[in-house]
């Protein structure tokens, strides 16, 4: 059993031995699900983890940056972790 503390804010890290063996990564989305006195914990491996490398080369755009698309590319891939987290 590896252990984590909640900060003020209520953030917490995970423990490295997890990140390892799950090969989590900066940018990898969690789902939270809590029942029965247990937090079940999943990791939403099928988002993008970089939208504008996914889309780089398929449109004639100089303005498709990150950070033009970064907003709307988050707001989409919480949408779909929600959907598979279900």
């Amino acid at each position: 059993m590896e252990l984590s503390k909640v900060s003020k804010k209520y953030l917490t890290s995970v423990p490295a031995r997890i990140r390892k063996a799950l090969g989590l990564e900066v940018g990898d989305i969690l789902a939270w699900k809590v029942g029965n006195n247990k937090v079940i914990i999943k990791v939403i491996i099928e988002v993008i983890k970089n939208p504008a490398k996914a889309l780089r080369g398929k449109y004639d755009d100089s303005s498709l940056t990150y950070e033009s698309v970064e907003e709307k590319a988050d707001e989409l891939i919480m949408k779909e972790a929600g959907k598979c987290a279900g």
